[in-house]
């Protein structure tokens, strides 16, 4: 590694140490749970340390050590046992951080800088093996011309390795790949630790913007790139750089436009609470156009009587724009209209409710009308009798018992799944036939939530059902012998890339092209949360 703080005396790190030996600090560390390759911070202790982590115990006060793993472990013995023996991890050396308790203020800016330096040197070395990866797996599948298969397989093999979802592991391959076969300027800096890797993969989102026509063009305009990124935070650089970019683009604005428009999506990313982010990428008037008008309309409602802030106005208006006037048709509720003409509920009385805004005040169920797909809502029996006891949203987690029972019983477009009240067991049935009748699917889909492959996303909704065992190798239709898999894993199984056991109904194990075996097992349905004592 090119930087130079390993043996300075306000780094932190032990002279003696150096950073030579730092590639194994990245993923590994993350991992802290081998036995043959850990985190040693001075002598063990049951002790948790003085107030605020200093202290002989304490992780402030105590020297810190990582060295380089013998062989790869499983995280889990369940894994182990599926898994095997490791192979040789090509890792060697030690790295070494004073307790953090012997360090004054500059000593420990200092230390954040080399470990910032250390991150980048380990964040090179990654995009270098990544894309060995990807060659080392076209030459042993010559016969594939087409390079997205090799891609995807590639990712495959990635996503489950490093506990990454395929897409992102996929985003890591074309960032690897970019930086060791066309942006080896960025990958130097990266290497030395000039950029992070976020500045690194702000520079190639930038730089491969720029057709690649004339090389010199590419190459100063990724020198200067460069340049701005390691002066100022991604956020910044981004600005600057796309004022640059401006100034360097052969194409005009309007054609580059219209080429980006075929982009447009809308992204739907579930979050902790029964709660999820819905965003949209679109032409910046149509964006713009859209959030005018909710902000329009969430201004128009506040008042000395309205509780809500502007940025829940904000939300419930988009929510009653997109759901509560769907194309199935269903009117808005009627409700009472004073002698001024205004909404009779637009006072205190319910107006101050989160989730809702004044067109669906009056009418609960409005806010499902607008969801026209087919939507599994797992919900246990005796909650729908009054219980506290949570609900799940098929692939997008649990939800309070009143969303529950609500979707449950007013929006047709919802398909109910029964639980049993103690053991939260799912109803279901097998089948004689290789057909999969229509009550096992769903039980399947909602047993799995997603794509079974480790790592993918895919809504099992979206999924193929697919005979863990084969129908012409005497596999059964049974719940115990069929898995949601997305087309691609799915041809991938069929085409003998990746194989895939079931030993207990739900439970897969999955085993790559190259050899790694991994263990992944079915979220259990909800079920009344286990008697806890009381905290005093």
């Amino acid at each position: 590694m090119k930087g130079s703080h390993a043996s300075a005396p306000e780094s932190g790190f032990f002279p003696e140490s150096g950073l030579e030996s730092g590639p194994g600090s990245g993923p590994e560390s993350s991992r802290g749970s081998s036995p043959d390759s850990a985190f040693e911070s001075g002598p063990a202790s049951t002790g948790s340390g003085s107030a605020g982590g200093y202290g002989p115990a304490g992780p402030l006060g105590r020297e810190a050590t990582w060295t380089a793993p013998t062989a790869p472990t499983a995280s889990t013995a369940s894994e182990a046992a599926s898994t095997g023996p490791g192979v040789p991890v090509p890792l060697t050396g030690q790295i070494s951080v004073a307790a953090m308790v012997t360090l004054d203020a500059r000593q420990t800016v200092n230390l954040l800088q080399t470990l910032s330096t250390l991150r980048s040197w380990v964040d090179a070395q990654e995009a270098k093996a990544v894309t060995h990866l990807h060659d080392l797996i076209a030459e042993e599948h010559a016969w594939i011309e087409d390079l997205d298969r090799i891609h995807a397989l590639t990712a495959s093999e990635i996503g489950p390795a490093l506990h990454l979802p395929e897409r992102t592991a996929g985003s890591l391959l074309d960032h690897s790949e970019l930086l060791v076969r066309d942006y080896r300027a960025t990958l130097t800096a990266l290497e030395d630790g000039r950029l992070s890797r976020p500045h690194a993969w702000a520079v190639l989102g930038e730089a491969i913007s720029i057709p690649d026509t004339v090389p010199a063009v590419r190459a100063g305009f990724e020198a200067h790139l460069i340049g701005l990124a390691c002066k100022t935070t991604v956020a910044k650089f981004t600005r600057q750089a796309q004022r640059l970019r401006e100034a360097f683009h052969p194409e005009s604005i309007t054609l580059r436009h219209q080429k980006a428009v075929q982009d447009r999506r809308v992204y739907l990313d579930p979050v902790q609470d029964g709660m999820a982010w819905l965003q949209a990428f679109l032409p910046t008037e149509q964006a713009a156009g859209i959030f005018h008008r909710v902000d329009t309309a969430a201004r128009a409602l506040q008042g000395p009587d309205e509780a809500r802030t502007l940025t829940q106005l904000r939300a419930d208006v988009l929510v009653d724009v997109l759901t509560s006037a769907g194309p199935a048709g269903h009117p808005e509720p009627e409700t009472d209209t004073d002698a001024n003409g205004s909404n009779g509920s637009n006072g205190s009385n319910g107006s101050s409710q989160p989730g809702s805004s004044g067109s669906s005040r009056a009418g609960e169920a409005t806010a499902f009308w607008g969801v026209q797909a087919k939507v599994f809502v797992t919900v246990p029996v005796m909650t729908l009798l009054g219980g506290d006891v949570p609900g799940e949203l098929e692939g997008y987690g649990p939800i309070d018992p009143e969303t529950a029972r609500k979707l449950a019983g007013h929006a047709p477009s919802f398909a109910r799944i029964l639980t049993h009240p103690f053991t939260g067991a799912r109803l279901g049935a097998d089948a004689r036939t290789y057909q999969v009748p229509q009550d096992l699917k769903d039980a399947v889909r909602v047993r799995d939530g997603t794509c079974r492959h480790p790592g993918c996303n895919r809504l099992a909704v979206f999924c193929e059902l697919d005979h863990t065992t084969p129908w012409s190798h005497g596999g059964k239709t049974s719940y115990s012998n069929l898995a949601s898999l997305c087309k691609r894993h799915h041809l991938f199984k069929t085409e003998g890339y990746w194989h895939y056991k079931q030993p207990d109904p739900g439970t897969i194990i999955a085993i790559s092209p190259a050899g790694e075996t991994y263990l992944t097992t079915a979220d259990p349905p909800p079920a009344p949360p286990p008697d806890l004592p009381p905290p005093f």
